[in-house]
């Protein structure tokens, strides 16, 4: 079987229905409450243990790399530790930053000085992602869940989160607050732009076409009959419309890192407004549900066709030059 022909028929075993976007969740928009979350705080400080939690499961995480208290400081960071935190937004939001002193790092783990910062960021960061959040993606705090997430920060190093303009941010290793949440408007929606809300409504408008459209082909590729020449015609017009989902998905979900950058504005910059409009009109959810769609069918193309996943050229350089080190 061709490799396109193989796409064609994982793409078509990995769709399923989604439905239409529902309205999502984000406490970006809500009414700030007049006290910190009580899972996550006693009055304004941190619990003591639940501090104690993420920093044992990050040590343990990085075991096989050398003193991470001399190079790593660990943050809670977001909307979640601020007076937003009260809103329905289904599972509570928990993100976790380690800012790292690169120089400190490499000079305990010399296998990764022939890396960028950057490099070693994505090397650390696909990890978390992979082994650690699917571990804590529903983790019970008090009397509710939390998806905690776990970023590694290497660029900026450890005394300087304030660069990437935090929303708030609670230093864990120091027991200390490094940015405070801000007092808001009762209705933060009021502080944005409308020309902010105009571009949402372009985003969602984009995005409910290409969700009807998945769903029509969807429908006709399991009324065809399978490698006719109809069928091929409708999974390639499939194919077209997942990967325009993940362009425009990609376009909203990466844009918001521009906000947290020394070019950012944070918290209240156009991209996070944009991420957070998405999460609250729920399309957001629903092209993230395409766009996997398209990467499953393309992994298990690979592995059939290669005997696995197949890295992007980035990644392959960076598995090169820690191999050649090891």
């Amino acid at each position: 079987m061709t490799g396109h022909n193989a796409f064609y028929k994982n793409l078509a075993e990995a769709v399923h229905d989604i439905d239409k976007p529902e309205t999502g969740q984000s406490g970006y928009f809500s009414k700030p409450a007049t006290h910190l979350d009580p899972n996550l705080f006693d009055g304004d400080r941190v619990k003591p243990e639940l501090r104690s939690w993420i920093i044992d499961i990050l040590e343990d995480f990085f075991r096989d790399v050398t003193r991470f208290r001399l190079w790593a400081e660990v943050w809670i960071a977001g909307s979640g530790i601020s007076y937003q935190w009260e809103a329905d937004r289904g599972n509570g939001d928990l993100d976790v930053l380690i800012g790292v002193d690169y120089s400190k790092f490499t000079r305990v783990n010399p296998v990764y000085a022939g890396l960028a910062s950057a490099e070693t960021a994505q090397l650390i960061n696909d990890s978390l992602r992979r082994e650690l959040w699917p571990q804590t993606a529903n983790t019970r705090i008090g009397d509710k869940s939390y998806e905690v997430t776990f970023y590694w920060n290497s660029a900026r190093g450890v005394q300087d989160i304030t660069a990437i303009h935090p929303y708030a941010a609670y230093s864990l290793t120091k027991d200390a607050w490094t940015v405070r949440p801000p007092d808001l408007a009762e209705d933060p929606r009021s502080l944005y732009p409308s020309e902010y809300t105009e571009a949402a409504d372009i985003d969602e408008q984009e995005a409910r076409y290409i969700i009807d459209r998945y769903r029509s082909l969807q429908g006709q590729l399991s009324s065809l009959t399978k490698a006719s020449p109809a069928w091929m015609n409708a999974a390639a017009e499939l194919k077209r419309t997942v990967a325009v989902a993940a362009q425009l998905y990609n376009s909203i979900h990466d844009g918001r890192q521009q906000a947290f950058t020394l070019n950012g504005d944070g918290y209240s910059d156009f991209h996070n407004f944009r991420w957070q409009s998405a999460k609250e009109r729920g399309i957001a959810a629903s092209l993230r549900e395409i766009k996997n769609i398209g990467v499953t069918a393309q992994e298990l193309t690979d592995t059939e066709l290669y005997g696995e996943p197949i890295a992007d050229a980035r990644q392959a350089l960076i598995s090169a030059a820690l191999w050649g080190k090891r």
